[in-house]
């Protein structure tokens, strides 16, 4: 059975409340957000009601790392979802792996991708932390941070 990648690109403020119930039963919390689901009816009857405000893509069956999209690393303070699809495009889909690096890389993969203006030097350390699951230590290192820098 093939797989649905569903993207929320559109908000639903201003549109029904029955369409803005269908986006949350589908997994989708926030713009940008991307969840998985298996190709059935039922799910393909929800992304026809909101077609207007997701885009969806569909993933073979053969294509298994597609089908296990990561981490969501938009969860690290200073990265927002145009980094988190860089860091994605260069393979870097999992706390544990944004972990691992030092912010130099970061920084190189950023520079790759022609993104300039991010503070990375507290992100392997909050990337350490999800990856740990210590979600109270994180949103407590979070709260002394001001867009992924020391305030």
């Amino acid at each position: 059975m093939s797989r649905l990648k569903i993207t929320y690109r559109k908000s639903a403020i201003g549109y029904s409340h029955d369409q803005k119930a269908t986006i949350r039963s589908l997994g989708l919390r926030r713009l940008n957000s991307v969840v998985i689901h298996d190709d059935t009816p039922t799910i393909r009857g929800m992304i026809f009601k909101v077609r207007h405000l997701v885009s969806v893509e569909e993933i073979p069956d053969n294509d298994a790392p597609a089908a296990n999209p990561g981490d969501d690393l938009q969860r690290i303070e200073g990265i927002g979802p145009k980094i988190a699809r860089a860091l994605n495009a260069a393979g870097i889909t999992t706390f544990a792996q944004l972990a691992a690096l030092e912010p130099a890389q970061i920084n190189a993969i950023l520079r790759d991708s022609k993104i300039r203006l991010a503070f990375t030097e507290t992100w392997p350390e909050q990337a350490r932390l999800a990856a740990e699951g210590k979600w109270d230590e994180l949103k407590a290192l979070q709260a002394q941070l001001t867009a992924g820098r020391q305030a």
